[in-house]
């Protein structure tokens, strides 16, 4: 397993157990999205969905089939103490592996991902397919976050930061209702599996990172930048752990003349 390069374990047995110790600790603060905006993400989703079912005459979701699949994803986002300590949820792009520290840490969030889909797949009363399905939909949703995808590992403790700021950004609902403005392609193109979704989405972020910044000579990577290494962890960029605040960092374009102070959100 490849710990994140801005943490390194620092050398000796007594100092890898100290370090491991510690990364157990402080890793169940880390988490992405808030409940709130699992829940908010769920609704728009379905909004969306039954909106084009609709259209094309085919089944929609009632409002109790919804609130199944929103509870389900909120108790997810909203684990306890030791499920967090012990399951992390970071994307591995190295073939969608499932890895782990010690036999004891799940650093990526694959191999239960894909048991959800197994629970989904076999189970007969329509109530857990759709409690099951608010598990898998919760892990889609955060392949939307760069920190959980690129990934970044979000704590700091050395500087008393446990989150990633883009996750914790206020959700601008009207805008992502206008993104979405009603296109139902999905309808037409399905993707094969669950799997294929998770992937596909994963990609998208991960283009996304790798897109410039509105108006400026410089990606997001300037936030979020990804480790040539499929299998290993990135790290924060110049920006560093700043999406939403102002911040400084270098541009590509050498016309530009070094650093450019720039906005990123409020």
């Amino acid at each position: 397993m490849n710990f994140p390069r801005a943490d390194r374990r620092p050398p000796g047995n007594a100092a890898a157990g100290w370090y491991l110790t510690l990364l157990l600790f402080w890793s169940c603060l880390a988490s992405g999205y808030e409940p709130a905006v699992h829940q908010k993400l769920t609704f728009h989703a379905a909004k969306l969905f039954n909106s084009c079912a609709e259209q094309a005459g085919a089944l929609a979701f009632t409002p109790l089939q919804v609130r199944y699949i929103a509870n389900a994803n909120v108790a997810l986002a909203d684990s306890n103490f030791l499920v967090r300590m012990f399951r992390w949820s970071y994307y591995d792009r190295d073939a969608q592996h499932e890895r782990s520290a010690l036999w004891l840490i799940n650093t990526r969030m694959h191999g239960h991902f894909n048991r959800l889909v197994e629970a989904f797949d076999a189970a007969d009363e329509p109530e857990d397919r759709y409690r099951f399905l608010g598990g898998i939909v919760g892990y889609l949703q955060l392949m939307t976050s760069p920190a959980r995808v690129v990934p970044v590992y979000t704590v700091r403790f050395w500087r008393w930061s446990f989150s990633d700021r883009f996750d914790n950004y206020r959700m601008d609902d009207e805008a992502l209702e206008q993104a979405l403005d009603d296109d139902c392609g999905f309808l037409q193109d399905p993707p094969d599996d669950f799997q294929q979704l998770l992937v596909e989405t994963a990609d998208a972020t991960l283009q996304a990172v790798r897109s410039p910044i509105g108006g400026l000579p410089a990606t997001w990577e300037s936030f979020w930048e990804i480790s040539d290494a499929p299998n290993d962890f990135g790290q924060y960029g110049p920006a560093g752990n700043s999406f939403g605040r102002k911040a400084s960092f270098p541009c590509n374009d050498p016309e530009a003349g070094g650093a450019l102070s720039a906005s990123a959100g409020r």
